[in-house]
């Protein structure tokens, strides 16, 4: 009859829990049973914890949605569920033991409760929705007293690597005294495992790997299940607007704005292209969460997270002030830069170059200039500060910069103020006078402003024609007088007498006093 409800039993857990929560097995018709049991925490709920040592240093607080499981394994005797109850073990790696003794004890009332029926599934469920109100921890989890322990048994063995003694006996009186304390007036040594057995129920086990921190412990297990369950259900995708499920989306942290992974992999896959690497950013707008290397490698092609990797290390590489690339083509290692050192060898190809010009090393001698970009080169001299300038006269030499300025100064000033001959390119300033001009080289006479050689033996023609576009522009340009009556007589007279532009063209030379050798 036992046998039967037992069988009964097993096939209805079977049908309520998945096989990450409950499994079982059979063995010379004894059944042994093991389920995981996820306890669900309200929302804002948050461990604390504190070095019990230290009196005065205060607690410290993470928040977590999900705590590591209880572990509850069961041996069904012959004479379960009619007489005797299952014998169980009840595991946890963040509740203490006196509370784990709590919890045993309530599983034996609720088995004299209901004693001669079924009881699995009232422990399982009692455990997954009553723990946290029958330990009174409701809002928090206080972990102070495993995180002490973790920290004494860290210094323990720290302090017995440090002083580690030869001699075997005071080795086993060190292990010895290790695992003893002192009770009572006689300070007398008991086993702490013999103490522990007195103080709390044997069924209770403290399930925390030995030197393992705890918080860590417990912070890795909150993300990955976090993972886990995210990928469980569906979500939305704020690209898209479909829903899908949660392993065909992507978070990201901390925002946890959810989107598609199609999405996103299209996302990544331009910027990566287009070279823009760094701060990928949450397509979220005005979202500050950055997409982990993870996340990309887990979205995008080998080859193209290759890419991002490269351009990534390159990025990286280009904003420390102590690293510069070799200059050979072939190679392209990145050289560490030694302070205050004008040579880098790459270690590479051994070649030595000048950190400045990238040109093979030439001790003292300033680096070479080239003329494509000496008035780039000018004008940031010009506006650098005194230190930028002290450096770019280490550079290049301070005479050299100071000689290529004043020439660059020069060619600019001619560059503005003058004109070339049209017939031999002769640099030509024009000082006073009409925009008739004669080249002080070769006699060209020419137009000032529109640089078009004229007659030799009628240049004015060219300012009397209609057609020509500087036609009646003889004298533009020039400097109005300040008597306007003498001005004005000039104008009437012009009017008056047109043919004195010819009268002056056949008897009067202005060539000479209108130009000058530059």
């Amino acid at each position: 009859m036992d046998a039967e409800k037992q069988k009964d039993e097993i096939i209805a857990l079977e049908s309520i829990y998945n096989t990450e929560e409950f499994s079982y097995q059979e063995e010379n018709g004894t059944y042994q049973c093991t389920f995981t049991i996820f306890i669900n925490l309200p929302p804002n709920y948050y461990t604390t914890y504190k070095d019990l040592r230290c009196v005065d240093e205060p607690e410290q607080t993470i928040k977590i949605s999900h705590l590591p499981p209880l572990m509850l394994r069961i041996v069904l005797p012959e004479s379960y569920p009619s007489k005797l109850p299952p014998k169980f073990t009840l595991y946890s790696s963040w509740l203490h033991l006196s509370l784990l003794t709590k919890l045993c004890k309530k599983l034996d009332k609720l088995w004299i409760e209901n004693k001669g029926q079924e009881i699995l599934f009232t422990w399982v469920a009692f455990l997954q929705d009553e723990t946290l109100d029958f330990l009174h921890i409701q809002e928090s989890l206080n972990i102070s007293y495993i995180y002490t322990c973790y920290k004494e048994t860290l210094e323990k063995v720290q302090n017995i690597q440090k002083n580690k003694i030869i001699d075997n006996n005071d080795k086993v009186h060190t292990e010895d005294v290790k695992n003893k304390v002192k009770v009572g007036t006689n300070n007398k040594y008991v086993s702490k495992k013999k103490l522990i057995q007195k103080s709390y129920d044997k069924r209770a086990i403290l399930d925390c790997p030995v030197g393992r921190n705890p918080i860590q412990m417990l912070i890795d297990y909150n993300e990955k299940r976090n993972q886990i369950e995210f990928k469980k259900n569906f979500s939305t995708c704020k690209i898209c607007f479909e829903d899908k499920l949660g392993e065909h989306c992507t978070q990201f942290l901390p925002c946890s704005h959810v989107f598609c992974k199609d999405c996103i992999t299209n996302y990544l896959e331009v910027r990566i292209k287009d070279g823009n690497v760094q701060n990928i950013y949450c397509p979220e707008e005005k979202c500050t969460s950055e997409a982990t290397p993870a996340q990309i490698k887990d979205l995008v092609s080998s080859e193209l997270f290759a890419k991002y990797d490269s351009i990534l290390l390159s990025a990286t590489l280009a904003t420390m002030m102590d690293i510069i690339y070799c200059p050979r083509r072939n190679c392209q290692y990145p050289v560490s830069l030694e302070p205050n050192e004008q040579m880098a060898k790459c270690p590479i190809c051994q070649y030595a170059f000048c950190v400045f010009c990238k040109m093979v090393y030439h001790g003292i001698e300033p680096c070479k200039l080239y003329s494509a970009g000496t008035h780039q080169l000018v004008s940031e001299y010009q506006e650098a500060s005194d230190d930028k300038k002290l450096q770019m006269e280490q550079r290049y030499g301070k005479k050299q910069l100071q000689t290529l300025v004043e020439n660059t100064m020069s060619e600019s000033w001619i560059q503005t103020n003058s004109q070339k001959c049209p017939t031999c390119k002769a640099a030509i300033e024009k000082l006073d006078g009409c925009n008739k001009m004669k080249c002080w080289r070769c006699n060209t006479p020419f137009c000032w402003l529109c640089n078009t050689v004229l007659n030799y033996d009628r240049p004015y023609e060219h300012f009397e024609d209609g057609n020509s576009k500087c036609y009646n522009m003889l004298y533009y340009g020039m400097p109005i007088e300040d008597d306007e009556e003498d001005e004005d007589d000039d104008i009437d007279f012009l009017l008056e007498f047109p043919d004195y532009l010819h009268y002056e063209s056949e008897y009067f030379e202005s060539d000479d006093e209108s130009c000058s050798e530059l």
